[in-house]
C-alpha cells in the first residue's frame, strides 16, 4: 500500500520498569543513518514511575524523531504489549514495524542494513540483526533454528566469540523478537503475534506462521545490536520459576498449534519423560530443585489443558 507523507518505520520499545535501559536505547537511536522512523513506547503496566518519567522527558521534542506513548492497563506480556503499537502503526500505514528490546543498544547502520535487505526482495517478510552480549564481541544471536522435534528455537552462535564465522547473510528459520523487523504485508496475511503465550515462544510461533504463509526470513549480519543480558546461561534468572513455567508450557503449545499430530510424536515422548522426572523431584522434595520443578510440572499440566495467558502466581 502506497503512503504519502507517512513515516516508513515504526520502532517499538516495550517498557516494564525499564527507564534507564530505554533512555540508553533512545540515545543510540539518535545516531541512525536511516532517519525515516518514529518510536513507539508501550508501557506494560510498570510497577514504578518509569512511564511517567519517560513521557515527561521525551514528549518535549528532545529528538529529531517522534516518540509516541501507549499505556496498557495491565501487563499484557511480550506479544500483547507489542501488538498495541503494531496495530496503531499498521492503521497509520507504516511499511515496517521493528520490534526492539528495550535493553539494547544499536549502531548507526543497524536499521539501514535491515531496510536494505528487506526492501531488496518483496518475498522477505522478516529480517533480524546479529546480536552481541552488551559491550563485547561474544555472540548472543546469529540467526536462529527451529527444532520441531524438541520444540526449541536455538540461537546460532550463542556464547561464541565473533570471528566472522556468521557474516554471511542468509535465510533462516527464526528471528528473535529482540530485534525483528516485519513488513506490513506480513501483518495483512499472517496477522499479529498470539498474545496468550504471555512470555516466551510468541516469536517462535510467529516465525513458524510467517514461514508457513510463504514468506522468507533473513538474518542480516551487517545489522548490529548489543543486548544487556548475562553471558551465563545458568544464572539465577534462568532458574526462576516463571522461566521454567512459560518455557515448558509454551514450547509444547507452540508445537501442538503449528505441527501435525504425527510430527508431535518425538516431542510427546520427551514431554512424558520430563513429566516423570519432575514428579520424582517433587515426591523426593529436593529443596534446591523443588520450586522450579513445581512450576515445570504446572507448565506441563497447563500445556496439556491448553490453559494459556499469564499464570496467576507469576
Amino acid at each position: 500500500m502506497a503512503k504519502t507523507n507517512v513515516t516508513e518505520v515504526a520502532i517499538i520499545l516495550l517498557n516494564w520498569n525499564s527507564y534507564d535501559d530505554i533512555v540508553d536505547c533512545l540515545e543510540s537511536l539518535k545516531t541512525q543513518e536511516y532517519k525515516d522512523f518514529e518510536v513507539f513506547i508501550v508501557d506494560n503496566c510498570s510497577r514504578d514511575n518509569s512511564y511517567e518519567l519517560l513521557k515527561d522527558h521525551y514528549s518535549e521534542g528532545n529528538f529529531d524523531f517522534n516518540v509516541n506513548f501507549k499505556k496498557a492497563e495491565e501487563n499484557l506480556g511480550f506479544a500483547g504489549g507489542n501488538n498495541i503499537a503494531i496495530k496503531d502503526a499498521y492503521s497509520r500505514n507504516f511499511n515496517y514495524m521493528w520490534l526492539l528490546n528495550s535493553d539494547t543498544i544499536v549502531t548507526p547502520t543497524t536499521l539501514s542494513e535491515l531496510i536494505h535487505t528487506v526492501s531488496s526482495d518483496s518475498q522477505i517478510g522478516i529480517v533480524g540483526s546479529k546480536i552481541y552480549y552488551y559491550d563485547s564481541k561474544v555472540l548472543w544471536f546469529a540467526g536462529g533454528e527451529l527444532d520441531l522435534q524438541k520444540g526449541i528455537s536455538p540461537h546460532i552462535g550463542q556464547h561464541e566469540i565473533d570471528k566472522g564465522q556468521y557474516d554471511e547473510q542468509r535465510e533462516v528459520e527464526f528471528i528473535t523478537g529482540c530485534s525483528l523487523l516485519v513488513r506490513r504485508e506480513v501483518i495483512e496475511t499472517v496477522g499479529y503475534m498470539r498474545e496468550d503465550y504471555f512470555l516466551y515462544y510468541e516469536d517462535s510461533d510467529y516465525n513458524v506462521r510467517v514461514k508457513d504463509n510463504g514468506w522468507k526470513i533473513f538474518y542480516v549480519p551487517s545489522s548490529i545490536v548489543y543486548h544487556k543480558v548475562s553471558h551465563s546461561s545458568g544464572g539465577e534468572e534462568s532458574l526462576a520459576p516463571y522461566v521454567a513455567y512459560y518455557n515448558m508450557r509454551n514450547s509444547y503449545v507452540m508445537m501442538r498449534r503449528n505441527r501435525s499430530a504425527r510430527k508431535l510424536i518425538p516431542f510427546s515422548i520427551l514431554f512424558w519423560k520430563l513429566f516423570k522426572k519432575h514428579v520424582k523431584i517433587l515426591v523426593k522434595n529436593q529443596d534446591k530443585k523443588v520450586l522450579r520443578s513445581k512450576y515445570i510440572f504446572y507448565g506441563l499440566i497447563d500445556a496439556l489443558r491448553q490453559r494459556m495467558g499469564k499464570h496467576p502466581d507469576l
